[in-house]
Order: C-alpha cells, then structure tokens, then sequence
C-alpha cells in the first residue's frame, strides 16, 4: 500500500524527536533498505522515545520481503506504543503477508474502538491520514475523507506534504489523475528527495502527459534504484509494448530486492499466460499468493493486464476469481464492468458499473460511465446482417442506413478473405461527442487522438460531429475497424497491435487508394533516414512515438509489413500466421514458422521499404529549402535554379505568385509541381493550388480536372468535393454530381448540400434509391420546403410501387401545403390505385355513383375536401 510508505517516510522526517532519525529516513528513501533497518535497530535498543524508528524498521522489512522479521517489529512497536493507530494500520498488511487475515480484522477493529474511546489522542496530521484511510477502507464516502481528513490536514498544515500525498493517492485510486497531479506537484515541492512522491507523478500523468510521467519515473528511480513501486511500473511499459523479455529482466531487478514481491509473481503469471504457457502461470500466481492468499489484487491485476492486451474474455475471468475471493472489492467489479461492455454484455455491464457507481460515486470511471449510460438511452438502435449500430438518433435517420451497408459490405468482404465466420452480432457505437467516446472506449476522458477502438465484437468510433471543420472518411474508420473485428476473430484476441494495425491499414489501401496511409516524403524522409523499428518491436513504436508524426508513421510501416509479407509469401502466408497466432503460438515463432527468421525479416523488409521510398516522385528532388530560403525570394530563386526539380522550392515559388496574383505565372509552375509528383494528394496539393488558379482565370473544365483529381487522392477532401459539387451541378453533369455528392457524404454526412444535390441528380438519373436517401437525409437535417420533400419521396414511392408509403408522404406533403395542386392530384391518384376492386354490381337500373370525399387539415384547423368521382382524371 502507497499510502503506508507515504505515512513512514513523512511520518519519520516531519515528527522525528531524534535528529539522527533522518539518516534512517535518507537511507530508506535511497533504497539501503539494509542500513535503514540497522539504524533503526539501534535506535530502539537504545531506547529511543519516537514511533518513527519503528515505522522505518517495519517497511524497510516488508520491502525486502522479511514479513517474519517485520511482524516482530510490529510486535516490539506496539508493545512501546500501545495506543498507535498508525503502527495498528502498518500491521494490517504486516499480519496479511504473514498469512494472518483474522488477526489484520482484528487490528482493524482496535483502530475502530481506538479511534471511538479517544479521538482527541489523534488530532495530529500522520494520524489524522491513518484515521482517512482507515475509514476508506470500512467503506467510508470518499469525498467525505477527503474534506474531513486529508484536505484539513492539507488547510492546517500547509507546510507537511501529509495531505497532500494522501489526496494524490485516494485521487489515484478513484482514477481522479487531474487532481492527483495537482496534490502531488505540490508534495514533490514539500519533498522533492521522496521516490514514492515522483511514482505517484508518473502514475498521474501516464494518461495526459507520457514525457512528464517518464520524466517522474526516472526522477523516482535516479533517487532509489531500488525503488520497487517504480520498478514495478516499468514491468508494465514493458508489458504494454508487447517487449516480453525486456519485462522478464525487469521483474529480476524486483525480485533481487524482494524475493517475495507478490506484484513481481502476478507479472510472472500475466507473461506466462501471454505465452500460453498454462504450468507457469499457475505456478507463479500461487507464489504470487503464496504469503496472503485472500489478496484480490493478484487476480484482478493479472485480469487487467490481459484486458490491456485485448484478452477480455481471460480477463474477465480473472476478475470474476478476484472477486471470489473479495466479492466487495471495487477495483475487480469495475474492471468486470468494462470487460463485460466491450465484450458486448451490455445487460451484465451496466448493471455492474451501475453498482460500482452507487458504491463508489467519487471513482472517475464509474460516475463517467453511468452518466455516459444515460445517453446512451437517447441513441437509435439499427440493426442487420448482424450488426447492432448505436447512433445519436439524427445521425442515424441521416446517414444510419449507409453506415449498415458498408458494414455488411465489409463483412462479406473481409470474412471471405480471412476465412472469419462471425456468429455473434457486432455492435458498433458512433458518438456526437469526442469526450462520450473517450468515456465509453478509455473510461476517462483524453485528448482526441483515436477516430475509432475496436475490442472484438464492440467498436466505437467518433461521428464527424465531434471532429471539428475537417472530418476524417467515417467510411475509411468503419472498414479499418471492422478489419480489427475480423482479425481478431481469426486470432481469438492474440495478436500484436502492430500486426492487427498493419493489416487494418493495408485493407483500406486495398478497399480504396484514398483511404489508409500512402507513401509521402515525410515517410520517404524517415525510412532513408534510418528510422524503420525492427518487426520484433513494431508495437513499441505505437507507444514511444516521439510526435503525431511517428504515431502515424507506425500505423504506415505496419502495413508496409503486411504488404511485403503479402507480396513476398502470400496472402496464405499471412492467413496462416494469423491460425497460429490464435492457437497460441507467439508472434516470433509464427513468423518464423511461415516467412523465415526475424532476422531474415527484418533484412528484406528493410530492402523493401527503401525501394519504395526511392520510388516515390522519382524526377523530384524532395530536399526542402530551410526557413530562411522560404522567406527571401532572391533565395529562393537561386536555391531553384540550383535545385531546378526542386518539389518544395517549387510549391513554395508557386504560393508566393499566387500571393501576388500572377495567376499565369503560377500555373505554369504548379504544373511543374504536379507532373514531379502527380500522385500526392495533400492538403496544399499541386492539384488544390491549381484549381485556385483555374478559377481565378475562368478556366472551369481545368478547375473541374484539378479538383477531380484532388478527390479521387484525398479521401477527406470535403473542400474540393463541395465545389464540384457546384460546378457539375451547373454542367448538369449528374453521373459526377451523384458520384462527389456521395464522396462528400463520406466525409461529413452532416453537412446537407450534398444530400440535396444527391436527390436533384438522382431524379434526373432515375435512380430512386439514392433519391430517397438524399430526400430522407434533407428531412432529418435542414429542408427548405417540406411539402417538396415529401412529395418528391411520395413519386419515388409510387415509381417503386410502395403506394403506402407514398400515400403516407404525399399526405405529410398536404399538411404542410394543403394547396399543392400536384400533391392533391397525386393522392387521388394513390388512392384509386389501391382501391380493391368493386364486386359486379347486380342488373338494376343505374344509379349515379355517390362521391368519394377525401378531408384534409388546412391551416387554423380547417378543412379542404377533394372530391373523386369515378370519372375523376
């Protein structure tokens, strides 16, 4: 527990009544864990009067692993100082390691009655933090120990890191990481020589700010090589970054300090099971066990860490046998409740969490997510070909329809080609808000980053509402996600990140050149720079990425793997690698199996790689001017001269006449500029710039081939499909208008021309389909004229012979214009049509046929009446 090392350590240095306590303090804090147990042996033989030494001797032991020893200790402690209760709460864990749960209850109920007899004895801040956290743990409200103990202490002792550090840490532990960072900065001020402090730091920022955690943890560990919590911490990293023998070297840096280190043994029983070895897993939970058998966290770390790895089914599992062992202990119910909602168990999900949440209202995940469920309740379920689509219920009458189609598009694509049958529904989660999808995919909110998360059978994606001016191709993100659903059917939840992310990105190149990543001089600029990761350590680099750049740089050389493994060994080979992985094997061996050693491997790919960056713009010279060069023309001209294929040089002449409105003389240059690299289609393309110029020379049919161009490279080029949109609209050239309008709705659906321009165009191609989606979309968005609206789906309907629905849209046509002359007569028409035929009438003389009167609301209530004869037109 943080929190008893927080109390020794500051206990010891602010309460100390000999001075020579802080040598034992100094070298506790350093990591001499031996030295400080001498000192304080010493100390107490010799009769010292202060409960620090004892403190010091206590944790010293239970660091190294000498739970015996420290029992004796606790005893001698308590024998001094009958009346502790931070001695007390030290000796919780001090008598569980021994294997004594009873008595660490019983320990716990003295605290109580200690604590109800003479309150008064323990107004001072240390025991004010035993007294919070003793209470926390008999399942006190946690803003209420806050505000009554750790923020008091913090207001009366401003100048103790006491409160401070117990703030941080209950922050910590709700997954409050925003005020743990603020309650910790201020207590590494108070005691900068505190590893626990700068531990704490790292944890707070792991989430927001990975180069200030990094920067606590080696701050930690430059104070206490030893440090074990922060040892531990890089056990994780390793972990997470799939570098398993990099995890195993660290556990023995732990280990060599404690042998019985439980969370050491748990992590040994996590990369076990990673590398299906099923012996030594059990094996190295039961040490884990092995002096508290009742300790929950065992399980439950070992079941977050394999839900970490996509594993949640095994995770689940885990926390399931945590909580057999603890049915109250929240950590393993709330990460059940994560489990299970990305399992697609929402009934079991929720209803946990919901719990979770009425137990422990200040946990940050669990108020997240119950207020997250409560809007959910508001979204539109669609559902078929076996999926269930959750949108906010506009975007789903907008463009919901199409979000199932190109899912079952993906599905029949993508499940043939990997040989995936899915027998359970997928549920996919479009969300308005960046935050809810944080929320939903994380449990916290972050900083934008992710377009979509896929668990398996669940994805969740952001909606092009939530991402500003310049929406990604929702189309792009649905089919790399669902890429992830089929992938990891196939692999059961086995695979590295950079494999799962590499074939994602690959897939998308193959659906449509536009979409995932191409080469471009950036990439270009990195491979020829020596900066391709080895295979073996592909899924580090989607964690140590220095910037946005290298990030997405990963995701590139990740399908550049798949793609040299596909051109090289065949799409079978890659198939065949994903069977193994899914029966267990581990990565390396797999590809060692079926394309050669990593080695081999990471030689050809690297071959590879650098041929295709060469092969990129092979006339342009892709060495760009500096600052200064940019900015001076006279400069620039002869860095031109010098370079005189010179792409960047080139562009940068361009803007610069552009700028001062040579139009002509821009031209010419851009065109130079395109035919160097006719292929890149960014967002300060040659294209883009062209079509600027175009226009401004009234050039329409070259501003038309500009922007087409631009369309068909850029899959977000949302700018360049609008103004095609409007050119073709006025060439009434509508094979081109359907085609940029659906391009558009690609990108943003949201925006309502191209809906409207889809309509107009389809009509004219006699495409009714795509006129009722364009129509519909309008309804659910900005129509200008409802009445034209509805009519124009009720002719859609009629042409299609669905006469109910037309009848319903003509009727809803009328209500908003019950003068609309067409309308009325294209009801009568509806009408007569789906009269059931009249029976033969007998022989008796003619009878003038009574009217048929159709009523329909006027405004104020009134009516109008047409009246159908059945010798009406």
């Amino acid at each position: 527990m943080l929190a008893v090392l927080f109390l020794a350590a500051f206990g010891s240095c602010q309460f100390a009544v000999a001075a020579d306590i802080t040598e034992a303090i100094a070298a506790y804090r350093s990591g001499k864990y031996d030295e400080a147990i001498s000192l304080a042996a010493e100390a107490i033989e010799a009769g010292r009067e202060s409960e620090e030494w004892h403190h010091v001797r206590i944790e010293s032991q239970m660091t190294l692993g000498q739970y015996a020893d420290a029992r004796w200790s606790l005893a001698v402690g308590l024998e001094r100082f009958p009346n502790s209760i931070r001695l007390r709460w030290t000796g919780v864990d001090v008598q569980r390691y021994n294997g004594d749960s009873p008595l660490a209850e019983e320990t716990l109920g003295e605290i109580g009655e200690l604590l109800d007899k003479s309150a008064w004895r323990y107004r001072d801040a240390a025991n004010q933090i035993a007294a919070g956290w003793y209470f926390l743990h008999r399942g006190a409200d946690a803003k209420g120990v806050l505000n009554e103990y750790f923020n008091k202490v913090k207001r009366a002792a401003p100048r103790l890191p006491h409160g401070f550090i117990a703030a941080g840490e209950l922050a910590l532990a709700k997954n409050d990481y925003g005020l743990a960072a603020t309650a910790l900065e201020e207590a590494a001020k108070l005691s900068p020589d505190d590893p626990d402090v700068h531990f704490g730091l790292a944890h707070a920022y792991a989430e927001s700010d990975a180069k200030r955690s990094q920067a606590a943890l080696d701050a930690a560990l430059k104070l206490n090589p030893r440090h074990v919590p922060s040892l531990l911490r890089k056990v994780d990293e390793h972990v997470s970054e799939e570098q398993y023998d990099e995890a195993d070297a660290a556990i023995e840096r732990v280990l060599a300090v404690n042998p019985e280190e439980p969370t050491a043994w748990t992590y040994r029983a996590v990369l076990a099971h990673l590398r299906g070895d099923a012996e030594n897993e059990v094996a190295a939970r039961a040490r884990a066990l092995a002096h508290w058998q009742e300790n929950a966290e065992v399980d439950h770390l070992i079941g977050q860490e394999l839900s970490q790895n996509y594993r949640f089914a095994e995770g689940a599992t885990y926390q399931r046998q945590a909580l057999g062992i603890d049915a109250d202990y929240l950590p393993a119910q709330l990460q059940l409740a994560q489990d299970l909602l990305r399992l697609g168990d929402e009934d079991g999900g929720w209803q946990l969490a919901d719990a979770v949440f009425e137990r422990n209202n200040y946990d940050v995940v669990a108020h997240n997510l119950a207020t997250l469920r409560d809007r959910l309740t508001k979204f539109t379920t669609l559902e078929g070909h076996g999926f269930v689509v959750r949108m906010e219920s506009q975007e789903a009458a907008i463009y919901g329809e199409r979000v199932l189609a190109l899912l079952a598009r993906a599905k029949r694509e993508l499940c043939a080609k990997y040989d995936v049958t899915l027998d359970e529904p997928t549920f996919v989660e479009i969300f308005p808000r960046q935050q809810d999808f944080a929320i939903r995919t994380f449990g916290v909110p972050t900083e934008a980053g992710f377009l979509g998360v896929c668990f398996g059978r669940v994805v969740t994606m952001n909606s092009p509402a939530s991402q500003g001016e310049n929406p990604a191709n929702w189309q792009a993100v649905i089919w790399h996600e669902f890429c992830h659903v089929v992938t990891l059917a196939k692999t059961n939840n086995k695979m590295p990140r950079w494999l799962s992310e590499g074939i994602s990105v690959y897939e998308e190149r193959l659906a449509n050149p536009a979409w995932g990543q191409s080469m471009n001089p950036e990439y270009r600029a990195m491979i020829l720079g020596g900066m391709l990761t080895p295979v073996s350590r592909l899924s580090r680099a989607f964690l140590d990425a220095q910037s946005p750049l290298h990030i997405q740089f990963a995701y590139f050389e990740s399908s550049l793997v798949v793609e040299y493994i596909v051109e090289k060994h065949g799409l079978e080979t890659l198939k065949g690698v994903l069977d193994d992985l899914g029966q267990g094997v581990s990565i390396n061996v797999a590809l060692a199996r079926r394309v050669g050693s990593l080695e081999e491997l990471d030689g050809g790919f690297a071959k590879f790689a650098r041929q295709r960056a060469e092969d990129l713009a092979p006339d342009a010279d892709l060495d760009e001017p500096d600052a200064q060069t940019k900015a001076d023309a006279d400069l620039l001209a002869k860095w031109i001269e010098e370079h005189p294929n010179g792409y960047f040089g080139l562009r940068r002449l361009a803007a610069r006449m552009i700028a001062e409105k040579k139009w002509d003389e821009a031209k010419d240059v851009l065109t130079r500029v395109r035919d160097l690299y006719p292929q890149y289609g960014g967002g300060d393309s040659a294209y883009v710039l062209l079509a600027m110029v175009h226009r401004e020379l009234g050039e329409t049919e070259e501003e038309i081939a500009a922007l087409a161009m631009q369309a068909k490279l850029d899959a977000d080029a949302l700018p360049s499909c609008l103004r095609l949109l409007e050119l073709c609209s006025a060439a009434e050239d509508w094979e081109a208008v359907a085609r940029y309008a659906e391009a558009a709705i690609a990108i943003n659906p949201l925006v309502a021309a191209p809906h409207r321009q889809l309509a107009a165009a389809a009509e004219r191609l006699g495409d009714d389909e795509r006129t009722l989606a364009g129509l519909k979309a309008q309804l659910s968005m900005d129509a200008l004229d409802l009445a034209d609206s509805h009519f124009r789906i009720a002719k859609a309907y009629r042409r299609q012979r669905n006469l109910a629905s037309a009848r319903r849209h003509v009727v809803q046509a009328l209500e908003e214009a019950p003068r609309y002359r067409e309308a009325q007569r294209l009801l009568v028409e509806l009408v007569t049509a789906m009269r059931p035929p009249r029976a033969p009438e007998p022989d008796v003389a003619p009878v003038a046929p009574e009217p048929d009167v159709l009523t329909l609301p006027v405004a104020d209530g009134a009516t109008a009446s047409i009246i159908e004869s059945e010798t009406a037109p």
